[in-house]
This record gives C-alpha cells, sequence and structure tokens, in this order.
C-alpha cells in the first residue's frame, strides 16, 4: 500500500529529504499549512466559512460532552468532589484544544475516507490524536526547545511566596464579612482625583478604592513559568499587607499550610484517585471521534486537575469556621478561582462573580447548560455590566432568573472624569490609530491581524499607530516588532504601560478583533473598527451599528482613510442605544451599585435561613 503524507508545520532538512524519498516510492504528499514544504505537495484548502462551522460545532460538542451520560451519572458529575466539579475547571482549555485539532482533523477526514497508511507531520499539541487514530505514523518536531530556564522570576517569587506564608502563619486571623479574591499583579491606572497613573488592578481598582471596612482582598501572585516566555511581574506591593487601606489575605498561606495538614493531603489524594478511577468509564461509553479527542485532552490535564483539587481543599479548611458572608471575584470560571469559589460554596458561603469580559456564543466559560444549571456550577449572584449581559447569562447560559444583576462596568468609574479633562486639552497634531491587540488562540489569525494592521498604517504616514498590547502580550514587543518590520510599517509605537482608557481618550480611531475595548471604545463615542477575517462578528458590534467591519488590509485602509478624512463618522444614536443596553449607565457609580448588590445579596441570604 503507498503511503499518504500530511503536513501541518514546518519541516527541518532532513524531513524535507525524507518525504521526497517517500514521494519518490509513490507516496502521495499533502499540505495544510507550514514553511520548507515540498513544491509538489498538494494543498488541502479549508476556507474561513469551513473553520466558523467547527468554532460552533465543537462549542455544541464540548457542552454535550459535559452532559453525556456514563452509566447514572453526566460525565460532569462523575469528574465531580462534592462541590469541585473538575470538568468545568478545563472546558475553556479542552475547547480552544479540540477546536484546533478539528481545525486539521476536518479537512483531512474530508479529503480521506480512511487514515490507514498515513503519515502525519504534526505539532506537539497535536498528541491526544495518538490514540484516537493508532493507525496513523505520527512525526512531531525532532527541534529541543532553545527556550531559558527563568532563574530570576522564579528565584523572587520562592522569596515572596516565603514571605507571605510566615506573614499568613503569624498574622491575626482576620474575619472579614466579605472577601474580594483577586489575582495580585499590578498595571498602571488612572486615579480619579489626580488622573495621574498608580499602580493598580486593571478591572477592580475602583471597587477597591470604594470598599469598606466589612471588606478584605483574598490574593495571590501567579508563579512564573519555568521556561520561555512568562508574563510574570513583580511588584514591592506583593509584599505588603494592605491594598488602598484593606486588609490582604495572603491565599498563598493556607495553601502551603494544606500541604502540611494530613486530612487536606488525604482528602486530595483520595479525591484524585476518584478522578483517574472515572477516565476509563468514561472510556467504556461508546464515543464518537470528537469525544473521544475531548476525553484524551481533559486527562492530559490530570496533573492540572491534581492541583486545583489541593485548592480546594486547603480552601474548604481555610474556610471552614471563618463566618464569611460572600466570596466576591472577576474571572469567576477560570479554574484557580473556581476551586477557591466552590470550597467557599461548600462552607455555606455565598459566591458572587464580576462581569470582567465580553460574552458571546463561542466563550466556553460562559455557556451553561440546564444540567450545570441544576448541579449548581455557576455563582449564586452574578453581576453583569449591562442588560443584553444579564439577558445572555438567562437566556442561552441557564443562569437562574434571579441570580443576575445589572450594575454597570466597574472600569467606567473613570470615565466621566476622563472626558471632562480631555475637553480642556489641545489638539493633538498627528492623527492616532490605536490597536488593542489579542493573544488569539489561532497564531494565524493572530499573526494576520497584527500583518494587516500594520500594513494599513504604512500607507497611512500621516498618522501615528499606539499598539496597545494586551496584558498577557506583556513579553510580546519582538513579535509585534518583527511583523511590522516585515510589514514595513514604522510609523508605529508599542506601548506596555499606559492606561488604556487614556489611550481611548486620547485616540481618533480604534482598532480590535473582538476584545471587550471595542465596548469600552463605544463608551468613549470614538470611531470603531472590528478586524474580522472570518466575518463573525464574535461581539455583535457590526451588527449594532457601532462599529465599521473590516475583513482584510485592503478594507481596512479604506475604513481608516475614511474615518481620518471624515467621510465615515459615528451614529450617535446607535452609540447611546448600545450604551444603554450594554453598559447600564456610565455615571461614575458602578463601585457603589456593585457594594449595594452584594450586601443585599448577603443579607437575603441570611434572612432565608
Amino acid at each position: 500500500m503507498s503511503k499518504t503524507i500530511i503536513i501541518n508545520r514546518s519541516l527541518s532538512e532532513s524531513e524535507i529529504n525524507e518525504v521526497e524519498q517517500l514521494a519518490e516510492a509513490g507516496a502521495q504528499v499533502f499540505v495544510l499549512s507550514g514553511n520548507n514544504v515540498p513544491d509538489f505537495a498538494r494543498q488541502i484548502l479549508f476556507t474561513p466559512d469551513e473553520k466558523k462551522q467547527v468554532n460552533y460545532q465543537t462549542m455544541a460538542e464540548v457542552l454535550r460532552f459535559g452532559d453525556l451520560s456514563v452509566g447514572d451519572r453526566t460525565v460532569a458529575e462523575l469528574f465531580r468532589i462534592d462541590t469541585a466539579s473538575v470538568w468545568h475547571y478545563h472546558k475553556f482549555r479542552v475547547y480552544f484544544a479540540v477546536r484546533n485539532l478539528m481545525y486539521f482533523l476536518q479537512p483531512v477526514s474530508q479529503q480521506f475516507s480512511s487514515f490507514s497508511g498515513h503519515i502525519w507531520f504534526v505539532t506537539p499539541e497535536a498528541k491526544p490524536l495518538l490514540h484516537v487514530f493508532p493507525e496513523v505514523i505520527f512525526r512531531f518536531p525532532e527541534v529541543k526547545s532553545k527556550a531559558k530556564f527563568n532563574f530570576g522570576p522564579l528565584f523572587s517569587y520562592l522569596a515572596l511566596v516565603k514571605f507571605r506564608f510566615f506573614s499568613y502563619l503569624f498574622s491575626s486571623r482576620k474575619k472579614p464579612e466579605y472577601l474580594l479574591y483577586l489575582t495580585e499583579k499590578y498595571s498602571n491606572v488612572l486615579d480619579k482625583n489626580s488622573l495621574k497613573t498608580k499602580p493598580g488592578h486593571h478591572i477592580l481598582e475602583y471597587l477597591i478604592s470604594e470598599l469598606d471596612e466589612r471588606f478584605a482582598l483574598m490574593t495571590e501572585v501567579l508563579m512564573p513559568k519555568p521556561k520561555g516566555k512568562s508574563d510574570y511581574s513583580f511588584s514591592w506591593k506583593q509584599f505588603q499587607s494592605s491594598w488602598n487601606h484593606h486588609p490582604k489575605i495572603f491565599l498563598e498561606g493556607f495553601l502551603i499550610a494544606g500541604l502540611l495538614k494530613s486530612d487536606v493531603r488525604k482528602s486530595a489524594k483520595e479525591a484524585q484517585q476518584s478522578i483517574r478511577r472515572a477516565y476509563p468509564k468514561v472510556r467504556e461509553t461508546e464515543l464518537s471521534t470528537i469525544q473521544q479527542l475531548m476525553l484524551e485532552v481533559f486527562q492530559s490535564l490530570d496533573q492540572s486537575s491534581g492541583f486545583f483539587i489541593h485548592r480546594y481543599f486547603a480552601a474548604r479548611h481555610y474556610f471552614k469556621d471563618l463566618g464569611v458572608k460572600a466570596v466576591i471575584a472577576g474571572d469567576e470560571n477560570s479554574p484557580l478561582t473556581k476551586s477557591i469559589l466552590d470550597a467557599a460554596r461548600f462552607c455555606g458561603i455565598k459566591i458572587i462573580g464580576l462581569q470582567h469580559g465580553t460574552m458571546h456564543d463561542l466563550h466556553p466559560a460562559y455557556l451553561y447548560t440546564p444540567c450545570d444549571s441544576e448541579n449548581r456550577v455557576m455563582p449564586d449572584l452574578t453581576l453583569t455590566w449591562g442588560k443584553y449581559w444579564e439577558e445572555f447569562l438567562i437566556e442561552k447560559s441557564n443562569y437562574p432568573k434571579d441570580s443576575v444583576v445589572s450594575i454597570g462596568q466597574i472600569r467606567t468609574d473613570i470615565i466621566p472624569v476622563l472626558l471632562q479633562s480631555e475637553k480642556q486639552k489641545q489638539a493633538v497634531p498627528m492623527q492616532r490609530i490605536l490597536f488593542a491587540s489579542q493573544p488569539q488562540r489561532d497564531p494565524e489569525l493572530r499573526y494576520q491581524a497584527a500583518y494587516d494592521v500594520f500594513k494599513s498604517a504604512r500607507k497611512l504616514p500621516k498618522s501615528q499607530l499606539i499598539v496597545k498590547l494586551h496584558p498577557r502580550e506583556f513579553a510580546d514587543s519582538d513579535y509585534y516588532s518583527a511583523i511590522a518590520n516585515e510589514a514595513g510599517c514604522s510609523n508605529y509605537m508599542l506601548d506596555t504601560t499606559s492606561d488604556l482608557y487614556q489611550l481611548i481618550a486620547s485616540c481618533d480611531v480604534l482598532i480590535t478583533c473582538f476584545s471587550t475595548v471595542g465596548t469600552e471604545t463605544v463608551y468613549f463615542y470614538k470611531p470603531l473598527i472590528i478586524l474580522d477575517h472570518l466575518k463573525q462578528d464574535i461581539a455583535g458590534y457590526a451588527a449594532e451599528g457601532v462599529a465599521f467591519q473590516a475583513t482584510n488590509a485592503d478594507t481596512l485602509t479604506t475604513i481608516l482613510s475614511g474615518i481620518l478624512r471624515g467621510t465615515l463618522k459615528i451614529d450617535r444614536r446607535k452609540y447611546d442605544s448600545f450604551i444603554q443596553k450594554y453598559a447600564f449607565q456610565i455615571d461614575g457609580r458602578v463601585a457603589e451599585r456593585c457594594i449595594e448588590a452584594i450586601t443585599a445579596s448577603a443579607k437575603d441570604s441570611a434572612d432565608n435561613i
């Protein structure tokens, strides 16, 4: 039988020689993507519309997988320890990993009815395919990673954790009524009084500044990656025992203390053994190909599951006699946060989520099923930005109707002050184009978006392009500089330090793909362009009439030219409608409403006991 070779990555020189020899022996060679591939390889096409279809199909399958029956329980229930829902800790990562695998698998499946005799040159991310397709010979890159060990960040982190642990042990036991959980990473934010930048939390700072003595902050500093790029950010403020005069409880303290307690270690060990016994039970069930992939990806995260389970039991031990009424968190569905919130729920503490980003039909963290609702996977109360988000959670995500309240977006409390200040400034002579980048999980789309923006800016030499890097792209300046150089763009600057709202207030137009920044741009009545290569309009900005939609560099250039010349203008009526729908009110009082909703909710719970 002749061989069939599928290439989906760049090849080394030795691999090219090997492929050429196999082709001479009669092998058929096909390519999806990659550099250094043979000229004679036949292209397997996968269109943007087909990618879009995979996005939605994969999301539907991920939601169905959690509800899949395995005996008398669902998958989600099988991987649940008391109130700790381990499946939901990984649902986000499973979706994106499987989606990217389907970008490869679906076009290949359309081309071939059988994979017998196939050799696939793929990246290490495709390893979950190994057990699903044993008939395929997999060829992964042989080149070892050249990433350096992060000695400096790891040393400073270990010193910090040691300090925070001993501070926790020897500090007096704080017993607040409410705990606000957050990861302690400082960004530059604007002070509402002086409009000068100061270190603070990029989402919650204006809420923290309004908290009273009933509140304390539960904070942790995330560990830097041992190797390669890391967005770890050290600050001396992480040693301080308070933030804006509010006491901090160092989460590292009870996590390490949990390692020293035999009951916590025993419970975590038994829970992980229970999780590991569940994998073969699911595997015995009749699974489709995509369900097999989801199980493989999920099981590959088993070590992470052990870490989150430890967090859960250590937090349970801490919350046991604390007497807290509620624990509040942004990013409430991430596994780091959710493991802590699940522990609070086990101890009878109310959990409250704060909307921190845009929700849409392809956002795994905000999509739940009726079974999830019955099992109380989501928070007891979620505070959203506006009525649209409230209705999204209730109608599309199966949140209980009485568990969602609109209060507005906390970060907007600076806007009335900032807009008043901008009115008093003199006009800047050079037109400013602001690009809010995103660490998109599709590397091709991420690259294409940046390249198209730089290419368009090059054609508008009288303007200045400001690339505001996403916080998770803190170390990606070289990545964007290389793309700018490739596009021949020199009229740009990379910005990793300025306050985003200050940049929006001073720009003439903002470009993004589907980021929450687009929503915030409308609050300033600034022209907004979404660069939407797949024509999905995920966040609905174009459909709402508040964004111009570009699909490539040419259309982006045309739109930018029209806006900067003044021939394309925003529709203020649609902007007004959008703000009412998505942001409730921009009046500088969102933090105040947030605190009122938290305390009222906790009081209602106490009255019902």
